[in-house]
């Protein structure tokens, strides 16, 4: 299996092998490999990235495909964090990028890639049953999670990173006591909430994971002979940068060259994270966001797929009828299998999403019955859904807002016209199963081809059942009206 973090600072891939034991499965990594790209480096003042940081990128990712060549599609997951989550062109780019790699890019949520990096820290680190707190200080992002063996408490994702506070305060790598006093208050801001949020809950110990962490723990180590990254050490470091004046005239044991250019923001986002967490010291853990990704990967491929637990608590939150939500979601799938044509694995993601949807498709009722299709598309839109990648999240908002209602709302919204069917099988099904009476319903034989749609259905069901027969007929006059197929026809036989 392969996971791909294409991060602020750097691009890496890592590649394990699933071993079973007794006591569950494990991931030995077998390969490696890292590319300093500095994403965010190339975050211009109008939010688009500039063509230089996108060229080292593309350059990368053609490197990665070369070893990922002979992987099949359900084997390789690639995630993207925060640079291309808050980049005005990432969805350009990720076209390019996308090529170049030949698999598909998830843009994950803050706090999806601090759940990824928990789980990825949590395999690594000894379960103990204590309370622990785990920082990864990213490019562009730092993540804080309280979390107790395997399981993530608390999740939060702050907008700062090394790459992003060495651009702000230190563009030109020169460093002086003033604006490292800046950047570490500015990190402070920006932490501040999260700590004494976290400090109200306790911990047991401080986890840190990623290079920053790592750096500035080989630095400890080596510079200053302590075991861990003490508040001490890292003092002593920020003293010695602003004495030199500049990363490339600053002499300590363990520095890495590739790690020069964003030494001074790291250490003062680390200053902030043990400021505002009131830390004395701090241990590095290897495993992360990588790590995790694997073991989630993992997951989805045994059958302990965390979108379903995602689906499944969304379903308890929001009081969804869950029997007749299941009806649904069947009859919407089965009608998908009839017109799903293509290569396996995206049909196979795109019928689970289908599912999905239709699960969570009347969470809107929870606010009101009246438009309750808008009310779901939001809370779908909006909801912290572990998991589910942005993309995802999108797509399940556009069919849960599409499964009623005008379609001209998703015009500006769906493109292909597999997601156009993909709305239809979930109108279809909605009609359907209106009653709620839990009978079995009879499924319809559908048909599309060259955007030419037709619905087959018992002349002798229809007229037993006016209602749907009526429903139907005017669900076909929506379509006409809204122009997606070039035809679509209800066919009693």
């Amino acid at each position: 299996m392969a996971a791909v973090d294409l991060g602020s600072n750097s691009f890496r891939l890592l590649i394990g092998r699933v071993r079973q034991s007794s006591l569950g499965a494990q991931i030995l990594p077998l390969d490696i490999l890292k590319e300093t790209v500095r994403l965010a480096a190339g975050l211009q003042a109008d939010g688009n990235l500039d063509a230089a940081s996108q060229q080292r990128a593309l350059l990368a990712l053609h490197r990665f495909a070369e070893r990922l060549r002979s992987f099949g599609p359900n084997r390789v997951r690639v995630v993207a964090t925060n640079t291309l989550r808050v980049a005005a062109n990432a969805k350009h780019f990720l076209i390019g990028a996308e090529a170049a790699l030949g698999f598909p890019i998830e843009v994950i949520s803050g706090v999806e890639e601090a759940r990824l990096i928990y789980e990825g820290a949590a395999h690594d680190l000894p379960r103990d049953g204590q309370q622990r707190l785990v920082v990864d200080i990213g490019g562009g992002s730092t993540e804080c999670i309280l979390g107790k063996d395997y399981l993530p408490e608390s999740l939060e994702s702050c907008y700062v990173g090394c790459v992003s506070l060495s651009r702000r305060f230190f563009p030109d790598g020169e460093v002086n006591k003033l604006s490292m006093e800046d950047a570490i208050d500015f990190a402070r801001t920006s932490l501040g909430a999260v700590g004494t949020q976290y400090r109200r809950k306790g911990w047991r110990y401080a986890v840190g994971t990623s290079g920053t962490a790592k750096a500035l723990t080989q630095i400890a180590q080596m510079q200053f002979q302590r075991d861990l990254l003490d508040r001490n050490s890292l003092h002593d470091l920020q003293r010695r940068l602003v004495k030199a004046g500049h990363p490339d005239r600053l002499e300590v044991k363990g520095m890495r060259a590739d790690r020069r250019p964003v030494i001074a923001g790291g250490i003062a986002v680390m200053r902030a994270v043990f400021d505002e967490f009131d830390l004395a010291s701090m241990r590095y853990c290897p495993a992360a966001l990588r790590e995790g990704v694997l073991y989630d990967l993992l997951g989805r491929s045994s059958g302990q797929d965390m979108r379903a637990v995602t689906v499944d608590a969304l379903q308890l939150r929001y009081g969804v009828d869950r029997e007749h939500a299941e009806r649904v979601a069947e009859t919407a799938m089965a009608l998908f299998d009839q017109i799903a044509r293509g290569v396996q694995e995206e049909l196979h993601a795109q019928r689970m999403l289908l599912g999905w949807a239709a699960r969570l498709a009347e969470v809107g009722f929870s606010i009101a019955q009246a438009d309750y299709h808008k009310h779901s598309g939001y809370i779908l839109l909006h909801a912290e859904m572990p998991g589910f990648s942005l993309s995802e999240k999108n797509r399940l908002a556009n069919l849960a807002l599409g499964q009623s209602g005008s379609l001209r709302k998703l015009q500006g919204l769906l493109s292909q016209e597999r997601e156009w069917l993909m709305v239809l099988c979930l109108r279809l099904s909605v009609i359907l199963h209106r009653r709620r009476d839990r009978q079995e319903v009879l499924l319809p034989a559908l048909f599309a081809r060259k955007r030419q749609v037709r619905i087959e259905l018992s002349r002798r069901w229809l007229e037993q059942h006016p209602l749907s027969h009526a429903s139907l007929r005017a669900e076909v006059d929506n379509w006409r009206g809204a122009q997606i197929f070039e035809s679509i026809e209800l066919s009693p036989i």
